[in-house]
């Protein structure tokens, strides 16, 4: 895998026409913003949750990207399931916070080489390859579990 192709494949699902359906914006767009807060039952997560998870994520690439060492995420902590912020328009909210993390990860990336894929990710046992090709998993991961929760939620608002 190159950097160019690792650059397709993150705006082919995020914004693009991806083969097995819906881009994550265009799935966020058909979401109605009051999905966002509202918890699938049962349970506590929301879409906001997982969105924040996402943007988490996307964040720890972008800092080993700017070749920041030291950050790091924790699994099951926090900082690896942030609060979701409150906002009158969430959608839109969350919308602004993926396009900049978008914009902030395909940027850098753009200054790398094909080499840097076969460096370790600075603190890790991986190399930079598997970190980026994880983002586009866990970006499709989560885009599947916000299809789900929405469905859900559709489904639990039409019994009531």
């Amino acid at each position: 895998m190159t950097v160019d192709q690792l650059i397709h494949k993150l705006e082919e699902i995020y914004g693009g026409n991806p083969w097995h359906g819906a881009s994550m914006t265009g799935l966020l767009s058909s979401v109605p913003n009051e999905h966002f807060s509202l918890p699938v039952s049962p349970g506590e997560k929301t879409i906001s949750h997982i969105l924040e998870h996402i943007i988490a994520w996307r964040q720890f690439a972008i800092e080993k990207l700017k070749e920041n060492q030291s950050f790091d995420i924790p699994l099951n902590t926090e900082a690896d399931w942030p609060k979701p912020q409150s906002s009158s328009n969430p959608k839109q909210y969350y919308l602004d916070r993926l396009n900049q993390s978008q914009r902030e990860l395909l940027s850098l990336l753009k200054t790398k080489d094909d080499t840097w894929l076969n460096e370790d990710t600075h603190n890790k046992s991986y190399k930079n390859n598997y970190l980026i090709q994880g983002i586009v998993e866990h970006d499709l991961y989560h885009s599947g579990q916000i299809g789900i929760f929405n469905s859900l939620l559709v489904a639990q608002n039409n019994s009531n």
